[in-house]
């Protein structure tokens, strides 16, 4: 288990190891390559979008990446077995004991900061905070060959603070690689966009996503449950580990489960099941359950959506939901509730608003528009 303090970070899962702490690193093998080519060829771009969906190994692999660029040379990388096993000889070293603690002085890490007044984190990367860079940005290395700033996630950066970013951007300071991480790259501004290097992840196939899940208990010493249905939790969490663990440890199979008996009765409401998801993810004072919970709607939605307009392959329970509840007419009615409950669930966290209220808004907001069909 990792020594750092990972309470305040927002780019970390509460009661798990940050990416910078993870060593073993599954699948992504094209994507890798692609990197170790340009680093050996010389033609290593400034800026990096690393982008896919949340909890995939996007962060894991820029801290890997952080530590070749900033404790290692080009020479030193031809000479290994490749950028990971580069990585984590570094880790050993005094350039890598001091990246796990964030304290290098070739690094700095953009994230939503901690509001102690609030005790929540902010809703955006501040400007202050992309501003502070300039000092950074306007000195040499100082331990090694390059310097590196990783933002995670960008998309948590607000027009002042990406305009901010764009600046330094336009005019990159020499030896300075920037990694900004994205799990919606459309919700970034094109002009960022158009000055990154794309870098696609997709989502861990079966193999590799079981033993990531398993290596995020193992890291913690904790005990994996026993009768994980390894399926069903691959099918909900769609190769994100961080999903899947949090399935997990917040109970969210059993929520599933719940939610899948809730729409399969719509329109009727089924009070039981109502009642079970909606008090099981608010018993959680973390909040952590409620986001989970909150997630699940969407994405159950989100695929249902998708499996009666597109290709995409449903459970076969879930193909039989969406052919029952989504009618071909009304599609853009349910494309525009998945909106407006995400937006919603942004105001309720914003506004501090109830939220055993705006779950119960939720689902009657469902029955209201399987009855109109």
């Amino acid at each position: 288990m990792s020594e750092l303090d990972t309470d305040k970070l927002s780019d970390c899962l509460q009661g798990f190891d940050h990416p910078v702490s993870t060593n073993l690193f599954f699948g992504h093998h094209s994507t890798i390559s692609k990197v170790e080519g340009a680093l050996k060829g010389g033609r290593f771009h400034h800026a990096w979008l690393f982008a896919g969906p949340h909890g995939i190994g996007k962060a894991s692999f820029a801290y890997h990446l952080a530590r070749v660029l900033i404790g290692s040379d080009k020479q030193r990388l031809e000479s290994s077995e490749g950028l990971l096993a580069l990585s984590e000889m570094i880790r050993n070293e005094k350039a890598g004991r001091l990246i796990s603690q964030f304290a290098h002085p070739d690094m700095r890490v953009l994230r939503r900061a901690y509001d102690e007044k609030g005790k929540k984190f902010f809703r955006f990367i501040r400007v202050d905070e992309v501003r502070a860079l300039k000092n950074f940005l306007h000195t040499t290395p100082s331990m090694g060959p390059q310097r590196v700033v990783i933002v995670d996630a960008a998309e948590d950066m607000n027009g002042p603070s990406a305009n901010a970013l764009l600046k330094v951007l336009e005019e990159p300071p020499a030896h300075t690689n920037f990694i900004l991480i994205s799990h919606s790259p459309g919700q970034i501004p094109i002009t960022i966009r158009s000055r990154c290097r794309l870098l696609k992840f997709n989502a861990l196939n079966s193999d590799d996503f079981e033993a990531a899940v398993r290596q995020q208990f193992e890291g913690e010493g904790r005990a994996m449950p026993e009768d994980v249905n390894w399926q069903n939790l691959g099918h909900l969490a769609n190769g994100s580990v961080r999903l899947g663990v949090e399935l997990i440890t917040g109970g969210g199979l059993k929520f599933y489960q719940a939610l899948y008996k809730i729409f399969d009765h719509l329109p009727s409401l089924d009070e039981r099941n109502v009642d079970f998801f909606v008090t099981g993810v608010l018993r959680d004072k973390s909040g952590q359950d409620y986001e989970s919970g909150m997630q699940l709607i969407f994405d159950l939605i989100n695929r249902l959506i998708k499996g009666r307009v597109a290709a995409y392959s449903l459970s076969v329970n879930e193909q039989k939901l969406g052919d029952k509840l989504i009618k071909t007419e009304a599609i853009e009615q349910w494309l525009g509730l998945w909106d407006t409950l995400q937006q919603q669930t942004r105001d309720v966290e914003e506004l501090n608003l109830d939220k055993r209220t705006h779950l119960m808004s939720c689902f009657f907001s469902l029955r209201d528009i399987v009855r109109a069909g």
